[in-house]
């Protein structure tokens, strides 16, 4: 006898309606699994979905109708391409462009004119003015050019938590763990002696710079001082003199290799239109002519005649003058290429008491007066009576009457 019976035959209504309830959860739930096994074999398409929704919530302007964003659009042109040379770690020039104070005096909100990093430095076409140099992938394209403008003509918004410099960067826009490394001039392993000595004494052109200034000054008031005190305009601008023109010539030295160094073009372009290169040959001149003096002046102390000895003495006192008065004018230059030529008016706008930038004159009076010169009052003394008016290639006859004929209706 069998353990056990076979089943008895399902009905064929029951077995029916089994097939058509299978048939109906299949079809339930087949979109579903369609959709599961699709998520499986292109998960991008999720990412996708939210990043289409994502972007559809972005709108062309922000809640205080600006069209740039400084953190999104502003902080990455300046991390790429100024950070490196204007940086916490290395602030060239004393510029700083994570520093809002210190972008905030060459750029004014809403006076593209007045914003000297944009027309002075971004836009320039002095190669030895523009900023970011070529040397270092300058200038800017013109989609960073753009929205530059636009961010400075909309106010130069530039929020207080939003920072230029990143957390895994160091102070030059560099990544921390590149932070020692050497990211730019020569390469010390295979440059020679003489190269390595002369990028070297570069970095020591801004601390010598000041001397040969100060010296030329001093000595040529000390000349002017010895018109009424003979024994002040004796000794004192004779070593001004010779200890100026020594540290002119070694500030001198020390400047050509700090502007190679720094990007700021090679010393053997000539261009008269360029503020930079009227500085650096002025320099030169400062430099020769000092030297010139300088050697009369010893010959002077050697010269047997006394006549001769007064004559080459008034001849170096009078260059030394020329040599101070110029060394100001060059100086006063390397000052307005480093801080800008708003610096001085600012200090002095500040001393004053006056804001800065200076407020610009009310428009109100001028723009009517315009106006009025554009619109002049028309008479009916002053037209013709009877005038054709044309219309493009159609003319029409107008009848212009007195107020004393009745017109016709």
């Amino acid at each position: 006898m069998p353990i056990y019976s076979p089943l008895p035959p399902m009905p064929e209504s029951h077995s029916r309606s089994n097939t058509a309830q299978t048939s109906h959860q299949f079809a339930f739930c087949g979109p579903f699994v369609l959709a599961l096994l699709f998520s499986l074999l292109h998960p991008g398409s999720s990412n996708a979905a939210d990043e289409s929704e994502t972007s559809a919530v972005r709108m062309p302007v922000d809640e205080e109708g600006l069209v740039v964003d400084f953190e999104r659009d502003i902080a990455p042109i300046f991390r790429q391409h100024c950070l490196e040379c204007h940086g916490a770690e290395e602030a060239k020039a004393d510029f700083r462009v994570d520093d809002r104070d210190t972008v905030f005096g060459y750029v004014f909100g809403e006076d593209l004119e007045s914003s000297s990093m944009y027309i002075d430095y971004l836009i320039s076409e002095d190669d030895d003015m523009l900023m970011p140099p070529r040397s270092h992938g300058g200038p800017l394209s013109p989609a960073e050019l753009a929205l530059i403008r636009i961010w400075i003509e909309e106010g130069a918004n530039w929020p207080d938590e939003a920072n230029v410099v990143q957390s895994d960067l160091d102070g030059s826009g560099q990544p921390i763990e590149l932070a020692d490394g050497i990211r730019k001039g020569i390469d010390p392993t295979d440059a020679g002696l003489l190269a390595r000595v002369w990028s070297f004494q570069g970095f020591l052109h801004p601390a010598t710079v000041h001397f040969p200034i100060a010296l030329f000054l001093v000595g040529g008031l000390f000349v002017v001082l010895g018109w009424k005190w003979p024994a002040l305009g004796a000794q004192v601008p004779l070593v001004c003199l010779l200890l100026g023109a020594a540290t002119a010539i070694v500030a001198t030295m020390m400047g050509w290799s700090f502007s190679v160094e720094k990007g700021y073009g090679s010393w053997t372009k000539v261009n008269f239109d360029s503020e930079l290169f009227w500085h650096r040959w002025s320099a030169i001149i400062v430099t020769v002519l000092s030297t010139i003096f300088a050697i009369i002046a010893l010959k002077s102390l050697r010269s047997d005649d006394e006549a001769g000895r007064q004559r080459l003495t008034n001849v170096w006192k009078i260059g030394l003058l020329v040599v101070a008065g110029m060394v100001g004018a060059v100086g006063h230059q390397g000052g307005e290429l480093t801080y800008g030529k708003d610096f001085y008016p600012k200090a002095i706008s500040i001393l004053l008491g006056k804001p800065w930038p200076p407020e610009s004159a009310p428009e109100t009076a001028q723009e009517s007066e315009s106006e009025e010169e554009q619109s002049p009052e028309i008479t009916l003394d002053a037209v013709p009576t009877d005038s054709t008016v044309r219309l493009d290639t159609f003319a029409i006859p107008i009848a212009i009457q007195s107020p004393s004929v009745p017109s016709r209706v």
